[in-house]
């Protein structure tokens, strides 16, 4: 598996470690035991932040082969883990999703937090066999209200099929978590997003940095700096909103969290301190700044605690 600059060397490390050692790292960043799974194949969404054809369409030799997929949930004989958490690009695509959730099963994993667009959801039929099958929470990517706006965020018509399938879920008993990005097209709209997702699905919204990638995306002009998602941000009730992957000081007041695939998502973001972090009493826990944001807008906009 390829690692980028833009990565962080101890998730990339986690994520072909043994379920025994995920398991232990969990637990020293203060996180659930549980087992990670990651599969790559071919993603249905073609944002604007990160689609190439990497990603879109992968030739199979990049698809996770069953041999790695069968030889780390048979660790769980050992392991004797419940959770598994499932992401990668679009985990429902590969070939051997459906199978992979029943060798979990057979392992002893009693549920799955599954990281999904939500797309395949909506058909009909789809959310039950996930319950079934041992899918216990989603964890899908929500950028607006506005289905113009989710759209051109997404490069394709899904708002409609996205909503569909989160309420199939939420139906059939799967817990449903929604989080965003931090994206200057989107900010307008956050408090009306964190008022939907609780109001529809019982959830906050967890708001997260956007992943740099060279060549795909401006990141200089669509990133927005610490400033403007506090200003965003801090006007919303607590409980509709939850930050992951932002330094401490950035808005303390407000909680922290997100589904566990998705606070391993964007912790794997490389991130650094300024010269002004040094002091911070928040320094001991705090994951610091993206790489790429503490480049561009310098250390003026940390503000430690």
């Amino acid at each position: 598996m390829t690692r980028h600059d833009h990565e962080d060397n101890d998730v990339a490390a986690l994520m072909t470690s043994s379920l025994a050692e995920q398991a232990d790292i969990l637990r020293t960043w203060n996180m659930d035991a549980a087992g990670l799974l990651i599969l790559m194949s071919p993603c249905e969404g073609r944002c604007f932040f990160c689609a190439q054809p990497a990603v879109t369409h992968p030739p199979p030799s990049d698809w996770t082969p069953w041999s790695r997929i069968r030889d780390l949930l048979q660790g769980n004989e050992s392991a004797r883990l419940q959770r598994l958490c499932i992401g990668g690009t679009e985990p429902t695509t590969h070939p051997d999703f459906d199978r992979s959730l029943t060798l979990a099963r057979d392992q002893g994993f009693e549920a799955v937090e599954l990281m999904t667009s939500g797309l395949r959801l909506a058909q009909p039929g789809v959310a039950a066999g996930l319950r079934e099958a041992g899918v216990r929470t989603i964890a899908s990517p929500i950028y607006s209200t506005d289905p113009h706006t989710h759209n051109m965020v997404c490069g394709t018509p899904c708002h409609t099929k996205l909503l569909a399938g989160l309420d199939a879920a939420q139906a059939v008993g799967i817990e449903v978590r929604l989080h965003t990005l931090a994206l200057r097209r989107t900010l307008d709209g956050l408090a009306d997003l964190a008022a939907m997702c609780l109001d529809r699905w019982n959830t906050p919204l967890s708001l997260a940095p956007a992943r740099p990638k060279d060549g795909v995306w401006d990141y200089g002009v669509e990133a927005p700096s610490l400033d403007e998602v506090a200003s965003a941000a801090d006007h919303l009730p607590a409980g509709r909103i939850q930050l992951t992957g932002w330094p401490d000081c950035l808005l303390p007041d407000h909680p922290r969290g997100a589904a566990q695939v998705i606070q391993l998502y964007f912790r794997g973001q490389a991130r650094d301190y300024g010269p002004r972090c040094t002091d911070c009493t928040a320094r001991p826990t705090c994951p610091g700044l993206v790489q790429a944001l503490l480049q561009r807008d310098g250390a003026a906009s940390l503000h430690p605690i």
